[in-house]
């Protein structure tokens, strides 16, 4: 089946893990452009290098914008850069955001709790204005499925949320607030922009194994136990299973999901843990 991916997309923290995933499975999927955001430069251009032997469209381009989401200006200059280049933006998937630092409720610093807000809340509100304020002046895609029924659409935002926005992440409570905050976010810009040709929808990844997670401080042996026994699954998902959900949501052939809060947890959260 083929998913009809043939435009530009934007990924933000493209250099790692969920990012660089989406990033690649973009490529593999057929657009013509890709967008690859975040801080560091050298893992962004590594990305790129990657994805331009994978990619399917022999037309792919890719740009690299390092970007810091938590700085408004540096928001509105992706925007303004992946159009200065590509002329438009299809396809965004705003992976890019912070996990903080796990402690009890009671003792989170007032300067943790107000900055992750603005990584994970005020960054994805500027990335998602913005990439709505693009994509509302292009004229919409047309593709093979395109019909009165099922008309074409001017973009797809996909916004990188969590499954501790269903239950609570333990001693992660700045974090756990900022995703359920995402959520909403989400499904008010999506009812607010779904007439115009514009889908918003959110991902609530479980536990993916990557570069971050193994690097966080919590992350121990016995944690990754406690993890795993408590998984369904009994495992880690892949970042490679959340960029490939990300395309297939980003897909015209998903045209009636809008406002989702899409769950994929590999049912870690089936029994409240």
């Amino acid at each position: 089946m083929k998913l009809y991916t043939s435009g530009v997309a934007l990924v933000t923290g493209a250099g790692q893990g969920i990012g660089k995933a989406t990033a690649l499975s973009y490529a593999e999927s057929g657009v013509r452009g890709l967008v690859l955001a975040g801080r560091t430069p050298a893992p962004l251009h590594a990305t790129a290098l990657e994805c331009r032997a994978i990619a399917e469209n022999p037309d792919f381009d890719v740009l690299v914008v390092p970007t810091d989401i938590s700085i408004e200006d540096s928001v509105k200059n992706l925007m303004k850069t992946a159009v200065d280049h590509f002329g438009r933006v299809d396809y965004c998937a705003n992976v890019g955001g912070t996990m903080g630092t796990k402690t009890k409720f009671s003792s989170i610093p007032t300067e943790d709790w107000l900055a992750i807000q603005q990584t994970n809340i005020n960054g994805i509100f500027w990335l998602v204005r913005e990439q709505i304020s693009v994509m509302e002046k292009q004229e919409r895609l047309v593709t093979p499925i395109t019909s009165p029924k099922r008309p074409a659409e001017r973009g797809s935002i996909v916004v990188l949320s969590a499954a501790a926005a269903v239950i609570a992440l333990p001693d992660g409570g700045a974090y756990t607030h900022t995703k359920y905050a995402t959520n909403g976010l989400t499904k008010a810009a999506a009812q607010d922009h779904a007439s115009n040709g514009i889908r918003i929808n959110a991902i609530l990844p479980g536990y993916i194994y990557t570069e971050g997670l193994a690097s966080h401080p919590a992350a121990t042996p016995e944690a990754a136990k406690r993890i795993v026994d408590g998984c369904p699954l009994g495992r880690f998902g892949e970042a490679g299973e959340i960029g490939d959900l990300i395309v297939m949501m980003s897909s015209p052939r998903n045209g009636f999901m809008i406002g989702s809060s899409v769950l994929v947890d590999g049912g870690q959260t089936l029994s409240g843990e």
